[in-house]
């Protein structure tokens, strides 16, 4: 029973995904905010079910995602940073020296989102600014992509939290 229920959410959290990964080519901003929140997901995959679970939805997920959503940009964010962050987030958590955490956090972060802007541009073709766009854009969404990280690291803090103390005794009794 508890591989079956396993497979069973992880198969219906990776349908879950794709359809708001899709959702997400609806308007601009969508193709940053669903990522993050099928990243939410992670977390209770992780806690509930062990971080392979987690792995292997992130990495279905992304393999679908490629295929049936046309936004390659929500994708990309999804597969380069969102969906595997939150799986990893405890363990960059566990680096005592605060400076050094900080550091891998924004360097994974960073390069991430560069990574995967690169592929929009030279793989989709899909460019980063409009001709006649200034290139002070580039600077601005990078500033803006860093604050919207620090929200989101502390969400995540927040949203585990949460979990552990509202959700998770719940979700284990129902499918464990």
């Amino acid at each position: 029973m508890k591989k079956a229920a396993r497979l069973a959410v992880c198969g219906i959290i990776t349908a879950l995904s794709v359809v708001l990964l899709f959702f997400g080519g609806i308007a601009f901003v969508l193709a940053y905010i669903m990522p993050m929140l099928i990243g939410l997901l992670a977390i209770m995959l992780k806690r509930t079910f062990g971080a392979a679970s987690a792995w292997i939805t992130y990495a279905a997920t992304s393999l679908l995602s490629f295929v049936l959503v046309p936004d390659k940009e929500c994708v990309l964010m999804y597969v380069m940073f969102f969906g595997f962050y939150p799986i990893i987030h405890d363990s960059l958590n566990k680096i005592k020296i605060s400076p050094l955490k900080v550091l891998s956090k924004f360097l994974i972060f960073n390069i991430a989102v560069f990574a995967a802007q690169l592929l929009l541009i030279f793989v989709f073709g899909i460019p980063f600014l409009e001709e006649g766009e200034g290139k002070w854009l580039i600077i601005l969404f990078t500033v803006l992509m860093n604050i919207l990280f620090v929200m989101y690291d502390k969400i995540l803090v927040v949203l585990t939290r949460l979990y552990e103390i509202k959700l998770e005794k719940k979700i284990r009794k129902l499918f464990l």
